[in-house]
């Protein structure tokens, strides 16, 4: 496999995050950036793994100075598999902690705190929907201020995980980009007696609205098509009626340590988010009320901007 590589010069690596991300064209290209130069932020200092041949990824893996592994394999209809592009990232991360994020997610926050985890571990997280029209000026100390504050995506939506490295050794060849690997990947930490660690409040991550028009059927392909269907069947039954998520970790880094998520009546909690996520999804087409407003004030803007709801 061939494979470009330029990376930032630094002192130290301590995570390396890995993406697949969609054509770096339009307004798509543009959030793609952020999230790259945001990823490039953290500190210490990290090394980003671009997987694909997409329109524009080559050049934007050389100008923002990242690695890119240009060969992925595909199922039949496409979509990118996890399991080549989790093999392969280990392979050229010598660290001890690796970060799969989806291209549209901006970090605000820090992974300092991170380094000092107890493995095996997956820290998991809740992001926040914000439009983001334009290139974010990093140069401004006050960049992340200036972003504004998001509404919430719920715990169902899964858009990073970072993990130890030996935590997902082996997986299934589930299709990216589509439902129901997220919530396995928490269930297989759970199942192998992993710490699943919600670091909402200390990653505070930004999730760049956007529509599904990098799917000829849209969102209803992610959830109900013929790749999220072979994803379900990986997963199994129990991922199917029981959706696991952020809600399901047993323990929370906050500012101030690792403190355990109380037990009091969480599965009853859970069950009822589970159950109203399940039955939405299922619509293919519908959203969490909580969503709803944004998802009508972001459809008005982006008729005004002329961009087309990713």
């Amino acid at each position: 496999m061939r494979f470009s590589v330029a990376i930032r010069e630094c002192e130290f690596i301590l995570l390396t995050i890995f993406t697949v991300p969609k054509p770096f064209v339009g307004h798509t290209g543009i959030i793609q950036r952020n999230a790259i130069r945001s990823w490039q932020q953290l500190v210490p200092n990290c090394q980003v793994i671009l997987f694909g041949s997409e329109e524009g990824t080559a050049q934007a893996a050389s100008d923002l100075g990242v690695v890119h592994v240009s060969e992925l394999q595909r199922s039949e209809h496409g979509a990118p598999l996890l399991d080549g592009m989790f093999q392969r990232a280990s392979e050229l991360s010598t660290m001890p902690l690796l970060c799969f994020v989806n291209s549209d997610i901006i970090f605000k926050g820090s992974i300092a705190s991170l380094i000092e985890l107890p493995a095996p571990f997956l820290v998991v997280g809740e992001s926040m929907d914000l439009q983001v029209p334009s290139l974010i000026d990093f140069s401004n100390p006050h960049w992340r201020e200036s972003l504004g504050e998001g509404v919430s995506r719920g715990p169902f939506a899964l858009d990073y995980f970072i993990f130890s490295r030996e935590l997902y050794r082996s997986m299934p060849p589930f299709r990216v980009g589509r439902a129901r690997y997220d919530n396995w990947m928490v269930w297989h930490a759970l199942k192998s007696g992993a710490k699943v660690i919600d670091a909402t409040d200390v990653l505070d991550p930004i999730h760049q609205n956007h529509d599904y028009g990098h799917l000829p059927g849209g969102r209803k392909e992610a959830y109900r098509g013929p790749d999220a269907i072979h994803n379900q069947k990986l997963a199994g039954f129990g991922c199917y009626l029981y959706l696991y998520s952020t809600s399901d970790a047993r323990w929370k880094l906050t500012r101030d340590g690792l403190k355990a998520v109380p037990n009091s009546f969480r599965f009853l909690k859970q069950f009822i988010r589970r159950l109203t996520g399940w039955a939405s999804e299922r619509s293919g087409l519908m959203q969490p009320k909580y969503l709803k407003r944004t998802s009508e004030l972001q459809s008005n803007r982006d008729v005004q901007d002329g961009i087309g709801k990713r």
